[in-house]
């Protein structure tokens, strides 16, 4: 496969979004900066905006900044989010098992 590839660049991508993702939850919270950082992902990958589950990401994330701001209860919504997107797994992130 070629570097080119469309199909491994998307694998990467997902690859990517996941690491994110299972990073931001770790702790089992999310803040509003980890918030904006993984919007800021998503922004720099548009081509994975139609390619679940980063297409289910883009609407909770939308409706979430459409107001400028992200609530505690916003927050919480990104992490039960994040770590189903995740796979509900968050051991492993830093090196642990």
């Amino acid at each position: 496969m070629s570097q080119d590839d469309p199909l491994l660049k998307r694998n990467q991508a997902l690859q990517e979004m996941l690491r994110l993702a299972r990073s931001i939850v770790a702790d089992d919270e999310v803040s509003e900066l980890e918030a904006k950082v993984f919007r800021a992902w998503m922004e720099r990958h548009p081509d994975m905006h139609g390619v679940w589950p980063t297409s289910e990401l883009v609407r909770v994330f939308r409706r979430i900044f459409a107001d400028g701001k992200v609530t505690k209860a916003e927050r919480e919504e990104l992490r039960r989010l994040l770590r189903d997107v995740a796979g509900g797994e968050t051991s492993g992130v830093s090196g642990e098992r």
